[in-house]
Formats: C-alpha cells, sequence, structure tokens
C-alpha cells in the first residue's frame, strides 16, 4: 500500500476477513439483491483503474474470502458494464511457507483473466513472510522491495495504457 501511494496511486485497502459479506448464493441474490457489502465492494471497483490483490496461499490456491469478493463483484447488473471490464491488476501473495504462496497466483490469473481483467506479469510471492519484514514495516529484502516496486509501477502504467486506449 505505501509504495503505490508512494507511486501516485488512490489506494483503498479492503480487509475482506473484516467485510460482511456472507457466501455468494443466488438464491440468497434473488431475495434479497446484494448484500451492502458488496455493492460497496462493486462501487469501488468501478472507481479504480487497477486492483493491487495481496493474498494469503490457502492450500495451494488463493482464499475462499478472495474468490467470494470475486463472485458478488462479478454479478451482472442490467445496462451495467462489470466492474471487472477495462482494469489491470497486479498479484502478489505471502506464505510463511518457502513457496511463498506462488502456487495460489496462476488460479487468480486465470480467474481474472476470465473476467475480463489485464493482469500485469510482475507478480511477487512472499516466503516466510512472518520474517520477511524490516522493523519499519518494509521489505527487508532489497531485491524482493525492488520487486513490489516493479510491479506496482508496472501496475500503474498498464493502468494508464488500458485507460488512453
Amino acid at each position: 500500500v505505501a509504495r503505490a501511494r508512494a507511486a501516485g496511486a488512490e489506494v483503498t485497502v479492503f480487509e475482506l476477513a473484516a467485510d460482511t459479506l456472507p457466501l455468494f448464493d443466488e438464491d440468497r441474490e434473488a431475495a434479497n439483491g446484494l448484500p451492502a457489502a458488496a455493492v460497496a465492494l462493486k462501487a469501488a471497483f468501478r472507481a479504480h483503474d487497477g486492483l493491487l490483490i495481496a493474498s494469503p496461499e490457502y492450500n495451494g490456491f488463493f482464499t475462499p474470502l478472495l474468490k467470494n469478493a470475486i463472485d458478488w463483484v462479478s454479478r451482472p447488473e442490467p445496462g451495467a458494464a462489470s466492474p471487472f471490464a477495462g482494469k489491470a491488476a497486479a498479484l502478489l501473495a505471502a506464505s510463511d511457507g518457502a513457496l511463498g504462496g506462488i502456487r495460489g497466483l496462476p488460479h487468480l490469473r486465470v480467474l481474472l483473466s476470465t473476467l475480463g481483467v489485464t493482469v500485469a506479469p510482475t507478480q511477487l510471492a512472499l516466503a516466510r513472510a512472518s520474517q520477511a519484514y524490516a522493523a519499519d514495516g518494509g521489505l527487508a529484502d532489497a531485491g524482493l522491495a525492488a520487486l513490489l516496486e516493479t510491479a506496482v509501477r508496472d501496475l500503474m502504467r498498464l493502468c494508464a495504457a488500458l485507460k488512453a486506449a
């Protein structure tokens, strides 16, 4: 978040575990419409040009909370464009394991691409995440910090290119 803001991006942070999105259910949607948290998330997706998605690995996949949020946001609305249309994304993962969540990123890339999101090629998988941070909250490894900056810059360039197209 700090790197994106430092690069000039407007950042809205969503902590999916803290939001109150019920499990996606078409019957629930038909009976009650979109939950308020889904409406807010959808509005935020529409208001931003890009998505910087950071997800821990969950059994070799991205988290069920992230999948549930994407499911709610992807629900069609009559006369409205998809909240994913024209968006770019950069993907980050973290895990305390040696692979840093890398196994979940291809799945997320496929899902987002299916929804029409252009996914930046630069991604970061942070291994041994609980030990990866310096006292100031930044990444302790300079190489990883540089890769994170590259991912953020690539996302911002991709957003600008898509917006100009």
